[in-house]
């Protein structure tokens, strides 16, 4: 599909210019997964739906609210055994969203016209995070110097990371993704005399620029722990 600048990365790389910082995590901070509705059972059977928003590390309290808008804070001990897990669950799946229990950094790397991404993940929580799996795809556009416009020739790739021990660091390396001047063969009526150092061969084909690829970003897709039936997703987009 052509597009002229606007490709689908365009918001994201927008954004980092905005707030000014260098390789932003597009919604590396929301826990809006975290905030579904959910039914609980009290100790003493009762049944209610529940938004968990919050937790107190001090206090080992939970903030809660009601289908109501009310909030309040409350102890997972007031529930049964499995509402219990969940919160237990919650708690890990929190960090996982976090930059600064999870820290999650991309380095650039370029190497004879190809660039790949070194990728760092420091887990800093007490908790081993397992069976966890790395989706991302490199921002690539290619300047087609025959239309003027812009082609999105975004690569796609998947790392399977598994286990991240609690205070543990792991590290990755995205596939080298070309990033160079872009060439087709056009044949000549007359053959025409290529020289390569020392030496020289007659052609009927030659290359002819058609365009340059840039790499501007990676997105990475980190697929974690479960919260309930539902695995937990963390994206961030690092831009250059």
């Amino acid at each position: 599909m052509k597009i002229i600048r606007y490709n689908k990365w365009f918001v994201p790389r927008l954004l980092a210019v905005v707030v000014g910082l260098v390789a932003i995590q597009a919604g590396a901070e929301d826990f809006s997964q975290l905030h579904k509705p959910r039914l609980f059972t009290l100790l003493d059977d009762k049944t209610i739906t529940l938004k968990v928003l919050d937790w107190n590390g001090q206090s080992k309290k939970f903030q809660v609210e009601n289908d109501k808008g009310r909030k309040v804070w409350v102890k997972p001990e007031s529930f049964i055994e499995p509402d219990q897990s969940y919160f237990k669950e919650w708690i890990a799946a929190k960090w996982f969203l976090s930059n600064q229990k999870l820290y999650v950094s991309a380095k650039r790397a370029e190497r004879g016209g190809y660039v790949s991404y070194n990728v760092s993940v420091q887990n800093k929580t007490p908790v081993d995070f397992a069976k966890v799996t790395m989706h991302y795809e490199v921002d690539r556009i290619v300047d087609n110097y025959d239309t003027g416009e812009e082609e999105d020739k975004n690569v796609p790739g998947k790392i399977f990371v598994g286990l991240i021990k609690a205070g543990s660091q792991r590290d990755f390396k995205t596939q080298p993704v070309r990033a160079s001047e872009t060439y087709i063969g056009v044949r000549t009526p007359d053959p025409v005399l290529v020289t390569s150092g020392m030496s020289y061969t007659y052609t009927n084909v030659v290359q002819r620029k058609t365009g340059k690829e840039k790499v501007n970003g990676v997105r990475l897709k980190f697929h974690g722990p479960k919260l309930g039936d539902v695995r937990i997703i963390r994206e961030m987009y690092f831009d250059e």
